[in-house]
């Protein structure tokens, strides 16, 4: 075959090739390879062919052979070999080539583009980034190299740079939707939401990605956007159904705003496909606690804590179900709770030698920590003690473990003395903070409940640490020096050797309730005169509401004729048909049930629709108790062998109504029963309640600050007497 049939037959084959008849013009590059096997266009063009259509062995083999020729394709040859050989896995070869082609084409862009991808995907980010940057000393504009370089400041964390590299890149291509991805990503990261938000947004109308949803769904989860949030993680799981991630997020929205059947639903798919997720299971855990499954969230979480040994979170989830089970004793509580601190706490104890001024009656630096400094009930009682505090006496520091702070953290902020947001900090950083303030007692206001930080309090930064408020049982931790309680939720020998912190018990009550503006009216009469009937009342948390307490509001209805009951329950809409079987099953009569979905503005406007509340066990209410002798609703409990079970015989004590404590089960039902059968008597007990609990020591700030400030004293002439 002469040197022009063959340029003919090469012209040929090149125009079949261009206009898409790629059959033809695979049959002369192989009749020209039959008479001439080493002509290297022939060798490459077929390569190329055979890569399109993925058949990548054949060609790997027919571009080594022309990159092994000196020819004007030899560098194209080398870096389609690279590619080949990337599609297929073999990285090193892949990478061999590309840099082959660099050397015979110095200026060769898309083989330094490809290698710099490669690089970045093996995450050997330094040299992706001089790869990368050596393409875009040759050209500017080269979009693919500045988007690898974009990532790789990304990754890096050096935000700023990357946000810049994207915007450039998006300058170039604004039609690029994974640059509007990764601005959107960086935005993200620097808190500047609203960017975020529009670019992913671009970057979804362009063409939607799981990732862009996933990213837009976080930022609206932060951002309080629930609705969003979860319309976006639909849009992720319809694109990858499988990413348990994302499902997982969903989930937690979805516990987030009652849907607690679609969660359910969601960790158990989760669970199907991983059957030993840690996340899932605690997760799962969760929301059964929330629908008052205690016994499963406990299985859950002890199925988590074996796959995932000594994660806080989920002890702190075990350790809050164990507290609402009425099958789980006291004892069992603690033994988790000291299983808690020798796994995980108390490892991270550190001896320090505390320079702190032992002077007795000196100003005390009072520090105190909480991830609940926003609107939550917690500050009902904390915000008097903040504002009572003798600041002559005392310097106060509030170390705010805020994620969405509000008008409320910005309020205590400013309440403070010193002010010290942690959200982000580790917490040995925390800790480190807390031991430069030189913070004489240090008060944890959280306990084990969620975004606590007593792994800050395990490293022992102040000589004097306590737990107070936030969660009704013992730390298990070595580094907890005290627990605050009252004579009446801890009586002296009855529970002392089930908390691993000293008990310090206030003289009159453990917390102090503040109205915090609030102003709601209470009827002049009992709603019975209204009804004809008595109606019972529970306003709770579902979680609280166990079998045993459920059979004994069978039994009070049974005593009392034409009675009601009247329940205001959290995602009722959820899981009615199983709460009705609950109920039933404990024989109560469904026709004689009324159940409220719980609504903000229907805050203590139900308080006016009941006669006398029940309490429940063995977990007492705590702010909702208070709200009810405030709303002038007397209530119902039985005095427990637990801080938790004995919330309502401080609370009803101190309100002056000792008698409506009960000693068992027969005597709760006996109180209740008898108070609605003795309507004269329930309607004195009514008259005036609001104004003697607000003058009773329940809501007697001044001398409740004066109570915690000689406790503190307490504490620290202790620490100074020992040391």
């Amino acid at each position: 075959m002469s040197n022009s049939s063959v340029k003919d037959l090469l012209s040929m084959a090149d125009h079949y090739y261009r206009s898409g008849n790629h059959k033809d013009a695979a049959n002369i590059y192989n009749q020209i390879l039959a008479q001439d096997p080493q002509n290297v266009e022939s060798l490459f063009m077929l390569g190329v062919m055979s890569a399109n259509i993925q058949q990548f062995d054949v060609a790997e083999r027919l571009l080594i052979s022309a990159a092994q020729k000196k020819s004007p394709f030899l560098p194209l040859a080398r870096k389609v070999l690279g590619d080949v050989q990337r599609s297929m896995g073999k990285t090193d070869l892949a990478i061999a080539s590309y840099i082959d082609a660099i050397k015979q084409k110095p200026d060769f862009l898309e083989a330094m583009g490809n290698l710099g991808s490669l690089y970045l995907s093996q995450n050997r980010l330094d040299e992706s980034l001089s790869v990368n940057q050596r393409a875009l000393g040759l050209n500017p504009d080269y979009y693919i190299a500045l988007f690898n370089v974009a990532a790789i400041r990304e990754i890096k964390q050096e935000l700023p740079e990357a946000e810049s590299a994207y915007l450039q890149l998006i300058s170039l291509k604004p039609d690029l939707a994974r640059a509007y991805a990764g601005v959107g990503r960086v935005q993200k990261k620097r808190g500047d939401y609203d960017s975020a938000l529009k670019n992913l947004q671009k970057s979804i109308a362009m063409g939607p990605t799981a990732d862009a949803y996933g990213h837009a769904a976080e930022i609206c989860q932060d951002m309080d956007r629930k609705g969003e949030a979860i319309k976006y993680y639909r849009s992720a799981l319809a694109l990858d159904p499988r990413n348990t991630e994302y499902m997982n997020n969903l989930g937690s929205l979805y516990t987030a705003v009652t849907q607690f059947r679609e969660a359910v639903e969601l960790y158990q798919r989760i669970l199907e496909l991983q059957p030993e997720n840690p996340v899932a299971l605690s997760n799962l855990a969760n929301v059964l606690k929330s629908c008052g499954r205690m016994d499963e969230a406990i299985i859950y979480n002890r199925q988590s804590l074996a796959v995932r040994p000594g994660h806080p979170a989920t002890f702190t989830n075990l350790l809050l179900s164990m507290v609402y089970s009425s099958n789980i004793g006291a004892e069992e509580q603690y033994a988790a709770a000291c299983e808690f601190g020798a796994t995980i706490a108390d490892p991270l104890y550190k001896y320090h030698d505390f320079q702190n001024t032992k002077d007795v009656e000196r100003r005390l630096k009072i520090g105190y920590v909480s991830p609940d400094f926003r609107k939550h009930s917690v500050n009902f009682f904390f915000e008097p003690l903040l504002r009572g505090h003798d600041r002559v006496n005392f310097e106060i520091f509030g170390y705010g473990n805020v994620e969405a702070k509000d008008d409320v953290t910005e309020r205590l902020s400013q309440s403070f003395d010193h002010w010290r947001d942690i959200f982000q900090m580790s917490d040995e950083d925390a800790a480190d903070l807390i031991r430069r303030d030189e913070i004489d007692i240090l008060i944890d206001l959280a306990g084990h409940t969620g975004a606590n930080r007593l792994l800050t309090f395990a490293r022992k930064p102040a000589p004097i640490q306590a737990t107070w408020l936030g969660y009704p049982a013992t730390s298990g931790m070595k580094a907890m020096d005290y627990r605050i309680v009252d004579h009446y939720t801890a009586p002296t020998g009855m529970t002392d050797h089930l908390n691993t912190e000293t008990l310090l018990r206030l003289p009159e009550v453990f917390c102090c309730f503040s109205l915090n503006g609030r102003d709601v009216r209470v009827i002049d009469h009992p709603p019975f005169e209204d009804n004809g009937y008595i109606t019972f009342g529970c306003f709770n948390n579902f979680s609280k509401l166990s079998d045993p307490v459920l059979a004994a509001w069978a039994q009070i209805l049974q005593a009392v004729p034409e009675s009601r009951l009247l329940l205001e329950i959290g995602g009722l809409d959820q899981f009615r048909p199983e709460l009705e079987q609950r109920l039933a099953g404990q024989g109560v009569p469904l026709d004689r049930v009324i159940l409220e979905q719980r609504k903000p503005e229907n805050q203590f406007v139900l308080y006016n629709k009941i006669d006398i509340a029940l309490d429940p066990f063995p977990c007492n209410g705590g702010t909702t108790s208070l709200d009810t002798l405030w709303m002038g609703v007397p209530y119902v409990t039985i005095a427990g062998n637990s801080f938790v079970s004995r919330m309502g015989v401080s609370f009803l004590n101190n309100a002056g109504l000792p008698e409506l404590v009960a000693e068992s089960i027969d005597e709760y039902v006996d109180k209740a029963s008898s108070l609605a059968m003795d309507r004269a008597r329930l309607r004195d007990l009514r008259d005036g309640l609001r104004d003697r609990v607000e003058k009773s020591p329940l809501m007697d700030q001044s001398r409740f600050v004066r109570h915690m400030e000689d406790a503190y004293r307490q504490m620290w002439r202790q620490w100074c007497a020992e040391t």
